[in-house]
């Protein structure tokens, strides 16, 4: 019994695939749907062989996966941009990215992604719904600033958009189309706010109800909401052996380059967890405000002595922060610091 490796190209109506044996030769190729039949009959077509696939997938490839994995598929979810025979290729067709992929799988010479379990991919799926419902939130908010300063209204409502602050929208007095806009950017910004608010409750009970979370919440600036988005960025802790692989996750370590006895570091690396570095910061900001004496909040503070600016203070906080949460969640322990 051999094995075969399929390469898999998705697209959002099709995809294209390419099967392959332990010799290097293309013993299948064909344009398939994403349906699970279409999947089903052409893994089909290697029924008793030990079957191996790759998928080069776009956002969206949750739902190939599971279908793969119910065959009994062994898959790998590949990272395009590591994997050099794909992220070099001068020529690309979906034909020859799908036979690429066949082959990098069979030789060993492809990058992998992580695919996190199912409990984490929904615990995602929860949390970036909440971040974006914070993002609409906040663009229609500024639809409504723009309105009240296209026409020459001041306010001085710390909160704009707080009881006092929406009655004052909501007794102003404007003409025609912009009276409407401003009405109908109201009454949007208040759905999503009620719907913010019940995917709050859902996160505040999945939070009460994970240990390793509730550990987050004994430092100070992490609440229920943050706690919950870094376990889920965070995913199998097992995979970063130390905290210089979970910072680096984070993006929240220069560049390193050296030649020779010269070691150079640059810019912050790029390709990262964004939400992850997103949320460190947030928190780092409210620790460093509540906590001056703890390990955390010296760090950023001893930056900004040094004159190396807010910014860089505040990733070399949440780097410190970080560094913690990987030592409190490998050891099952709380924050010590004050």
């Amino acid at each position: 019994m051999g094995t075969i490796y399929i390469g898999m190209d998705m697209h959002k109506s099709f995809i294209q695939a390419a099967a392959m044996d332990e010799k290097g030769t293309i013993v299948a190729e064909e344009r398939i749907g994403t349906e699970a039949e279409d999947i089903g009959r052409f893994a089909g077509m290697f029924s008793g062989m030990e079957i191996k696939a790759a998928i080069e997938a776009p956002c969206a490839w949750h739902n190939i996966y599971e279908i793969l994995e119910s065959l009994g598929i062994e898959t790998v979810l590949v990272n395009s941009r590591r994997t050099k025979a794909i992220a070099e290729a001068k020529i690309k067709t979906d034909s020859l990215d799908a036979k690429t992929i066949a082959h990098c799988l069979r030789t060993g010479f492809i990058a992998k992604s992580w695919i996190p379990p199912k409990q984490i991919r929904d615990l995602r799926c929860i949390m970036r719904h909440r971040l974006s419902l914070g993002i609409e939130i906040t663009r229609y908010k500024n639809r409504v600033h723009s309105i009240l300063l296209r026409n020459g209204i001041k306010h001085e409502y710390s909160d704009l958009f707080g009881k006092a602050g929406m009655e004052f929208l909501e007794s102003l007095e404007l003409q025609g189309a912009e009276l409407y806009r401003l009405q109908s950017n109201l009454n949007i910004v208040k759905v999503l706010e009620a719907e913010k608010k019940s995917v709050a409750k859902k996160i505040n009970q999945l939070c009460k109800a994970d240990e390793q979370a509730m550990l987050l919440t004994s430092i100070k600036g992490i609440g229920y909401y943050s706690a919950m988005i870094i376990m889920a960025e965070i995913g199998d802790m097992q995979r970063f052996p130390n905290p210089k692989k979970l910072c680096s996750y984070a993006g929240l370590v220069p560049r390193t380059m050296q030649s020779g006895s010269h070691v150079y570091h640059g810019r912050l690396i790029r390709e990262c967890n964004q939400n992850l570095k997103w949320i460190l910061n947030q928190c780092a900001h409210v620790h460093n405000r509540r906590c001056r004496d703890s390990p955390i909040a010296r760090v950023y503070y001893r930056m900004v002595r040094r004159g190396k600016g807010s910014n860089k203070a505040t990733v070399a906080a949440s780097r410190k922060m970080l560094t913690c949460i990987w030592h409190m969640l490998t050891k099952g322990e709380e924050f010590k610091g004050r």
